[in-house]
């Protein structure tokens, strides 16, 4: 499926040789459960994330694996600063964001804990 679907719009040229493992992720209602592939090459998983454009319109996401705490400080990043972050992007295991003067920064793990702490914008609804 995961072959198939990346050769039909054309993301890269994948084999069976290429994969290490691959398997669906469980959910709550079983039914559109996410794919996890390991790649036997780093070139690979390279080619398919500078594709993985041509898959807009298709229903098909390819996002690289975070940990919990990678993907709390995108979040913050993404919805505490909007006036200040153009866009906040994660790739080979670095977070990036794009400020207002269309400057690309990296975010450092010691600066980890000042994206976390600053305040909610009051219009964000909460959780309950």
């Amino acid at each position: 499926m995961v072959i198939s679907a990346l050769r039909a719009h054309n993301v890269c040229q994948i084999t069976m040789a290429d994969i290490n493992i691959a398997h669906r992720l469980p959910n709550k209602d079983n039914k559109n459960r996410d794919i996890i592939v390991s790649l036997k090459s780093r070139q690979t998983k390279f080619d398919i994330m500078a594709n993985r454009k041509q898959l807009k319109g298709s229903n098909i996401y390819i996002n690289e694996d975070m940990t919990k705490l990678n993907l709390h400080v995108l979040m913050c990043m993404k919805k505490k600063m909007p006036d200040e972050i153009n866009s906040a992007w994660f790739m080979n295991g670095k977070i990036f964001y794009e400020d207002h003067m269309d400057k690309i920064q990296t975010v450092k793990f010691e600066d980890y804990e000042h994206w976390t702490n600053l305040p909610w914008p009051y219009n964000t609804p909460k959780r309950q």
